[in-house]
């Protein structure tokens, strides 16, 4: 019994120690092999409205560890968007798509939070993918990293669109249509459509007498077109089928043709031709007329050139000063060694989402036609595929369209420049030099380099690097042409952008860049319109007053301010333009003697064409005599009464004592033309003036007064005024009035000042009773009887009070 239970525990003991060993064989065996995937690169495919990833070849991974350990199995795959481990900041967080496992195979699928993919914004995703094992973290083995390259394949899901919901034409009669003036344009979005083209237009209103193309130009097909407007409904098909076979139609588009009568454009005044300078300054175009006959002409652009002429007369000029200015704008911060390579400072982009939107008050985007680029670029070439756009600027629509303008970008290994024409007319269908590229090494070298683009637009740019210019071969260089960008309502606004490009359409920014960037500048001269530190000071020059600043309105002159160039887009506001010129002349007194003339030569541009039209000139002669002696008449007299009601009750003279005085010498005596006298409050019909007759004058008589015309001298008139008397039947109606006496002169239209005459009635008990001529209910009398009852206010021998004027 003894023996069995030593025997027993003896056989425990070496089992025991078996397994133990086994056990720890079992730990310590080595991962000693990475996995292995089936291709070093792979192609992908999905559709926008698709979340699984179709990949060529099949997706998987061996491991030559033994299988029946976790080191021979794989766990997963994992992605990112660069090739080596060492690489930093590589953002897997902004990679779209994940790997699942699905019946034990790698499934490549979009992931649950994003919604849909848009080929429209990103068309290819160039990714790279590796394995893993299923040891321990700190003991998993990953394979060699393989290229994956992933594209969105288009479901064709924007119809057509047209430019515009309206086309206007306007054509001459017996003027034919073609592809300058008879063109409707419609383009597609969809991303299969790289250039954004339609297959066709079709007329689907019946029985019209026009045809239309392919390319959307639109023919007449009658010998004559009767009727004064035509309009009618066309679309646009697109290029491709949808799922059902069939090809998407655009929404209609309206067309209307007016046929116009021919008609001239001319600016007319109707004002005299000459005008007498007896002020420092005056409105030259206040009165003029411009008939840029509508009918005929949607205008488009108007440039005028106005010029003062002295004749060879003095306009006491002073030095020439300065008209313009250089302007630099530096979009990234300039390095501490100016030009020194690697830079002190410098802005890095990712390439995903590393981006800066410059404000307007800082850049407005807007470049004139020379300017130069500057810049230090260090592009990081990750062997991605090339074909994606990595915009170093780029200005493009705010809304409802992604309409690049003016953008530096680098792509298929060249560095492009894109500078678009516009927006302009919705028919102008030249084409324009637009982009400017170049292939280079240096920008996939990963190193440092300096940059300049001196831009002379349209003519010639010129790219330095490293400050050696690159000399234009057929190999190296490239210029692509284009049609002007359209006027399309609602895209007046833009984005400037830095390291990537806004698109409206997706509400963001794309097409980053990816690399570092260091002082971007843009240099370009700039108009100094009337800065007082950049006109040369003359006493006679033009000057344009008040014009509130409009995008539109364009006005800019010479040093001495003798010639005005104006620039709009309108009849409306170039003749208001014209209103705000005035001429100016400082010389103490105003001179010099003699005659000027200032001209106005206009060039009108038609949104219809591509010719202009010069209008005749229109000239205004401007003339500065010699200085005369300002002629001035002047009214005289006794200006209140207080007057008893029995004395008012058989009249007064109401100008007894007037005179009218002149400064003009007698040979020279100004005569009178017209006078007005005014009754305030009006005549009733128991109130009169006793006016005498004179042969030489006319007067109309009212309850407000009386007007006198005629030209007689000053003594005659003042013989008439001393002569009138007013009286009242019953004057407690009125206790306090008013007569009002103003003149004119026959030259110079001198005015003379007003004389205010005020009655005032101090009532009595019970008036006298009323004479004859007031009992007679007539507003003006003149006869002997009523004469001999008036009183003269200059007598003192009567009760009345007045004050002297």
């Amino acid at each position: 019994m003894i023996w069995s239970i030593f025997f027993m525990t003896i056989t425990a003991l070496t089992n025991t120690r078996v397994m133990s060993t086994e056990t720890k064989y079992s730990k310590i065996k080595m991962n000693l092999f990475d996995p292995i995937l089936s291709s070093p690169s792979y192609i992908g495919h999905i559709k926008e409205n698709e979340r699984v990833v179709q990949i060529e070849p099949h997706l998987y991974a061996s491991d030559t560890d033994p299988s029946n350990t976790l080191n021979g199995k794989i766990c997963g795959y994992e992605l990112s968007w660069h090739k080596h481990d060492d690489i930093s900041n590589d953002i897997t967080q902004s990679i779209p798509f994940t790997i699942d496992f699905v019946n034990n195979q790698p499934v490549l699928t979009l992931k649950s939070n994003i919604d849909t993919l848009d080929c429209e914004i990103k068309q290819t995703y160039r990714m790279y993918i590796h394995a893993y094992d299923c040891a321990p973290l700190d003991k998993r083995r990953y394979s060699e990293r393989s290229s994956l390259i992933i594209t969105i394949d288009d479901i064709n899901e924007y119809a057509p669109m047209f430019t515009h919901s309206h086309y206007l034409f306007k054509l001459h009669e017996n003027q034919t249509c073609d592809s300058s003036s008879c063109r409707v344009e419609a383009t597609d979005d969809d991303c299969a459509n790289q250039d954004h083209r339609v297959c066709g237009y079709e007329i689907i209103t019946p029985k019209v007498p026009f045809s239309i193309d392919s390319n959307g130009v639109i023919s007449i097909t009658t010998t004559t077109l009767n009727n004064d407007q035509y309009e009618f409904d066309v679309i646009a098909i697109d290029c491709y089928p949808t799922n059902d076979n069939s090809r998407m139609i655009s929404e209609p588009a309206r067309v209307t043709f007016k046929i116009i009568k021919s008609c001239k454009p001319v600016i007319t005044d109707t004002a005299p031709s000459k005008l007498i300078i007896q002020s420092d300054r005056i409105h030259l175009f206040d009165t003029v007329d411009i008939d840029t006959c509508d009918e005929t002409c949607n205008v488009q652009d108007i440039v005028g050139t106005v010029e003062l002429d002295t004749n060879g007369l003095d306009s006491g000029c002073n030095h020439d000063q300065c008209s313009t200015i250089d302007r630099e704008y530096i979009l990234l911060a300039k390095s501490d060694n100016s030009n020194g390579i690697p830079p002190s400072t410098f802005i890095p982009f990712n390439g995903h989402d590393q981006a800066i939107i410059v404000n307007q008050s800082e850049f407005s985007g807007h470049f004139n036609d020379e300017f130069i680029i500057r810049m230090l670029m260090k592009h990081t070439n990750d062997n991605k595929n090339t074909k994606d756009k990595q915009h170093i600027f780029c200005k493009s629509d705010k809304k409802l369209k992604n309409r690049h303008h003016t953008a530096l970008f680098i792509q298929n290994n060249y560095i492009k420049l894109l500078l678009r024409k516009g927006p302009l007319s919705l028919n102008f269908n030249t084409t324009y030099e637009s982009e400017w590229m170049w292939k280079i090494s240096q920008i996939n070298d990963n190193q440092w380099h300096s940059y300049k683009f001196i831009v002379n637009y349209p003519n010639k740019i010129d790219l330095y690097i490293d400050e050696n210019l690159i000399v234009p071969t057929n190999d190296n260089f490239r210029i692509i042409k284009d049609i002007p960008l359209s006027i399309i309502k609602g895209t007046d606004d833009t984005i400037f952008a830095l390291g990537a490009c806004w698109h409206a359409r997706a509400s963001r920014l794309v097409q980053h860049f990816h690399g570092q960037l260091s002082g971007l500048t843009i240099e370009q001269k700039e108009e100094l319109q009337r800065s007082s530190n950049c006109i040369r000071e003359c006493h006679q020059y033009l000057d344009i007053s008040d014009v509130q600043s409009q995008s539109n309105v364009e006005f800019v002159s010479n040093s001495n301010r003798s010639v005005w160039i104006l620039r709009t887009d309108t009849t409306e506001s170039y003749k208001e333009l014209l209103k705000h010129v005035i001429y100016r002349n400082t010389f103490e007194p105003i001179g010099p003697y003699g005659q000027q003339k200032i001209t106005i030569n206009t060039r009108l541009k038609c949104l219809e064409g591509m010719n202009t039209y010069d209008l005749p000139t229109f000239t205004r002669y401007i003339s500065i005599d010699e200085a005369k002696l300002p002629v001035k008449i002047e009214l005289k007299g006794d200006t209140n009464y207080l007057v008893p009601e029995d004395v008012i009750n058989h009249g007064i003279y109401l100008f007894r004592t007037l005179s009218i005085y002149t400064n003009a010498m007698k040979k020279h005596q100004r005569d009178i033309s017209d006078c007005i006298l005014k009754t305030e409050p009006s005549l009733s019909n128991t109130e009169q003036l006793i006016i005498p007759q004179v042969s030489n004058l006319d007067k109309q008589v009212t309850k407000d007064g009386v007007m006198f015309s005629g030209i007689e001298s000053i003594d005659a008139y003042q013989q008439l005024f001393r002569q009138i008397a007013y009286v009242s039947q019953t004057p407690v109606t009125y206790v306090d009035r008013q007569f009002i006496l103003s003149c004119v002169g026959v030259d110079d239209d001198v005015v003379t000042n007003e004389i205010r005459v005020r009655v005032r009635i101090e009532k009595q008990m019970a008036p006298s009773a009323p004479v004859a001529a007031v009992l007679s209910n007539k507003l003006v009398v003149d006869n002997d009887e009523t004469r001999d009852n008036i009183f003269d206010v200059s007598d003192g021998t009567f009760r009345i009070k007045r004050n002297m004027s």
